[in-house]
């Protein structure tokens, strides 16, 4: 029996010494060796990108540039390799990240493709493409957004990002692998995902281009769809630099600031709306009053621009003329219910909803009960005193005058774009209300264009379509060091004439009053989104 039991364990030991010399030859060989040894990697990300921003049409407003840059295998031969074409702006940097054993990334002059060095053209969030800064907004450095449409969608635009890769393997202790050449992978890198405002690229680069060609220092531009008030285009200066915020924060133009939203002092832009209160309380155009230079209401004296008067005016050349004593006079026949109803009725004095939950300031459209005292309707006639208004909120009064007197809060989101570059949930249009009547907006309309081609909006009058408009320049209430008062230039208007498309406001701060300022401004932009529309731009 003893026998048979170290008989047994014999075979038992010589079958385990077998298989053992099995399993190392095996776990000798080359290939599995090898796939022991790459179980890692040394990778470094070359670029990330987030959920991108779109105009109406799919066209990026933000990373629609790209640079040319390169990585380099972290070796001192790949980094010799690569020498001609790196455009480091700290050559030593970049070698003691060689020597750290990691792939160094830098731009690059040309493109070059080999084990050791891949060049790849990374996106650029804003670059010299990327428009309308105030609207999009901007990132901070762990890219989190921090104002505008970075910021209120940033739980969506985050959940698009993605990584472009540079990677050599390695195995598990970090060491390069012999002949593993050097690879470029993408992890959701620039997925198509993102949100799609109502902006239009093409106009909004008008915008912009309109207000540094006539060098306006701060103020801003609104361009809407008549129809339905969705915001084509939306430009305020001066602007920040969204790569390096930082260098704006002290400045004292204050240049973060989305003049386009911002309340103002709007003058006689405001005419429009008395006229609109005016017709639509039965009076008529015909309505006349001789301006003799000024006017005294309530113990205050209110002058018009023409000191010397401007004699009998009925309410075409009232408009024209931008008379102040006729429309104190004609705002007093109509009374203060009327006057204040027209305004809020066109959205002045209303918070906009831009992004999901976020308003803009609502201005100060006044009450009946706080325009009692004469003087106090007298000044709200010609759109002084308490009333402020932002221009978005006077592009969409002009818009609903346009618009057969249907008024349409502005709107800025379009849609929500899915990773396969869908459309997949569009935002909703405002509910449209009636602000006058059909007729009403018509007859205004008419006595705009009469002041575009007849009065002080004549330079407004663009030479390729026809416009209605009217000019203002506002008392602001802001003193300059000597005292003296600052005005702000307007102007508010829509083309074509006949059949509306577009309204556009211009303000500028500090101006020296609409006709100068402002009208030359709508002319350029008319004239430009006409081209467009033609397929004549450049």
């Amino acid at each position: 029996m003893q026998g048979r039991v170290v008989a047994l364990f014999s075979v038992f030991a010589l079958c385990m010494g077998l298989l053992c010399v099995q399993m190392l030859t095996i776990c000798g060989s080359t290939a599995v060796q090898g796939r022991a040894e790459a179980v890692s990697s040394v990778s470094t990300a070359v670029g990330t990108t987030r959920g991108c921003i779109y105009d109406r049409n799919r066209q990026p407003l933000v990373n629609c540039d790209w640079e040319l840059v390169a990585a380099v295998r972290p070796t001192l031969s790949a980094l010799n390799e690569a020498g001609g074409i790196l455009e480091a702006d700290d050559p030593d940097a970049l070698y003691e990240t060689i020597r750290a054993g990691h792939i160094a990334v830098a731009p690059a002059s040309q493109t070059l493709q080999t084990d050791n060095v891949q060049t790849v053209a990374r996106v650029v969030r804003y670059g010299e493409h990327a428009l309308a800064p105030h609207v999009t907004g901007y990132v901070n450095a762990d890219g989190e957004g921090v104002s505008g449409v970075e910021k209120y969608y940033d739980t969506l635009l985050q959940n698009a990002s993605g990584t472009l890769w540079a990677r050599v393997g390695a195995d598990a202790l970090g060491r390069l692998l012999d002949g593993a050449p050097l690879e470029i992978s993408a992890d959701g890198y620039n997925s198509p995902a993102g949100v799609m405002l109502t902006l239009q690229y093409d106009i909004q680069r008008i915008a912009e281009a309109a207000l540094e060609k006539f060098e306006v220092g701060a103020g801003a531009v609104v361009v809407l769809d008549t129809a339905t008030s969705e915001i084509l285009a939306m430009a305020s200066v001066p602007v920040f630099d969204r790569n390096a915020p930082a260098e704006s924060l002290d400045a004292t133009d204050a240049p973060f600031l989305n003049r386009a939203v911002e309340p103002y002092a709007v003058g006689s832009v405001f005419k429009a709306v008395t006229a609109a209160a005016a017709l639509e309380a039965g009076l008529d155009e015909s309505f006349s009053y001789t301006c003799r230079g000024s006017i005294a209401i309530g113990g205050t004296t209110f002058g018009c621009h023409d000191e010397a008067g401007h004699g009998a005016q009925q309410m075409e050349k009232a408009m024209a003329n931008s008379c102040n004593p006729y429309f104190i006079q004609l705002a007093l026949h109509t009374g203060a219910e009327a006057v204040c109803s027209m305004g809020e009725n066109l959205g002045l004095g209303e918070p906009i909803e831009l992004c999901d939950g976020e308003f803009t300031r609502r201005g100060n459209m006044p009450a009946p009960y706080e325009t009692t005292a004469p003087q106090d309707l007298a000044n709200l006639a010609f759109g002084q005193g308490p009333l402020l208004a932002s221009p978005l909120q006077m592009a969409a009064a002009y818009a609903a005058i346009a618009n057969g007197g249907v008024y349409r809060a502005p709107s800025l989101m379009y849609g929500i774009v899915d990773a396969a570059g869908e459309v997949v949930q569009r935002a909703f249009l405002p509910t449209p209300r009636r602000a006058m009547s059909a007729e009403t907006a018509e007859r205004v309309g008419a006595l705009l264009h009469y002041a575009t081609e007849n009065g002080s909006g004549r330079r407004a009058k663009p030479q390729n379509t026809t416009a209605a408009g009217k000019t203002a320049t506002a008392q602001s209430g802001w003193l300059r060091e000597d005292k003296s008062e600052i005005t702000h230039a307007w102007y508010c208007g829509y083309f074509p004439y006949e059949a509306p498309r577009y309204s556009v406001a211009v303000l500028k701060e500090d101006g020296q009053g609409g006709s100068v300022d402002c009208a030359p401004i709508f002319q350029y932009i008319a004239e430009e989104i006409t081209k467009l529309s033609d397929g004549e731009a450049s």
